[in-house]
Formats: structure tokens, C-alpha cells, sequence
């Protein structure tokens, strides 16, 4: 009995250790972020960061019309309405691909996941399952105090190479 739970508890040991290894060295090649998938996400992210945009050149140019206004002898008046017939323009563009966004957004819909359930209504862990390279394996193994003098080591290094 004492052996099927050390045995259990070390092959637990050994998954866990081989599932971070696998996770830090994805992050390694990541740069530490992981990328979102969902296009609901991306689409918001980028409406964000276009609406911030364009209020920053937004402030910019009316900074510069009123500028421009208070002091007439640069400009002369049918100058000043076409500067600010454009900045109206402007503006209802980004009110169309505000609209546009919005309307991509609803046309995805509701993706909510539901939660895993089993016949009994109780709510049951979700498994994730991960892709363990050799090279994690290797790490794991040069990194345990005893596997890392063990021929199961030198073996893997060796089947590395093939």
C-alpha cells in the first residue's frame, strides 16, 4: 500500500514538474505574454487604442484651429470653416467605425462558456491538457537531485540527438 502512494505521489511529482517546465519555456518563447484568442477581446483592445488616438489628434488640431482663429490675420474666415468642415468629417468617421465595431461585436454574439457539470448538478475541474517535449523532460531530469546522475538522463540525451 505505502508503495502505490509513494509511486502515485512521485509520478505526480514528475507531471507537475514536466507541465511547468513546459509552461515556463512557452513563456520563455512567448516573451512572457500570452497572446488572447478571442476576437471580441482583440476588437475592443483595438477600438481602445484607436479611440485614444484620435482624441489625442483631435485635441491637437482644435488646439491648433483655435489657435489660428483668435489671431485672423494668418487665416482668413472661409479658411476657418473648411478647417472645421474637416474636423467634422473626422468626426463621423469615427462615429461609423465606432458603429461598425459594435455591429461586429453583436454579430459574434454571446460566447460565454458553460460550466462543466456532471449528472448530478455538481460542478466538475476542468482538465487542460499540455504538449511535454523532450526538452522538458531533459530539464526536469538534469534538474532532479536523482535523476540527474541516472542512465535514463544520458539516454534521453542520447535519443535527443537522433
Amino acid at each position: 500500500r505505502e508503495a502505490v502512494v509513494s509511486t502515485q505521489s512521485t509520478g505526480k511529482n514528475l507531471v507537475e514538474g514536466l507541465v511547468s517546465a513546459n509552461h515556463h519555456r512557452l513563456d520563455l518563447h512567448t516573451g512572457g505574454e500570452v497572446g488572447n484568442t478571442s476576437v471580441r477581446e482583440q476588437l475592443k483592445i483595438l477600438q481602445q487604442v484607436q479611440l485614444e488616438e484620435t482624441k489625442r489628434r483631435h485635441e491637437r488640431e482644435k488646439a491648433i484651429i483655435m489657435k489660428e482663429a483668435k489671431s485672423r490675420s494668418k487665416m482668413s474666415n472661409s479658411e476657418a470653416k473648411a478647417k472645421a468642415k474637416q474636423v467634422a468629417l473626422e468626426e463621423e468617421q469615427l462615429i461609423r467605425q465606432r458603429e461598425a465595431n459594435e455591429t461586429a461585436l453583436a454579430a459574434i454574439g454571446n460566447r460565454k462558456r458553460h460550466k462543466n457539470t456532471d449528472v448530478m448538478g455538481m460542478e466538475m475541474p476542468r482538465l487542460r491538457s499540455h504538449r511535454i517535449n523532450m526538452k522538458d523532460l531533459i530539464f526536469l531530469c538534469e534538474n532532479d537531485p536523482f535523476l540527474s546522475k541516472s542512465n535514463t538522463l544520458y539516454k534521453l540525451q542520447v535519443s535527443s540527438v537522433k
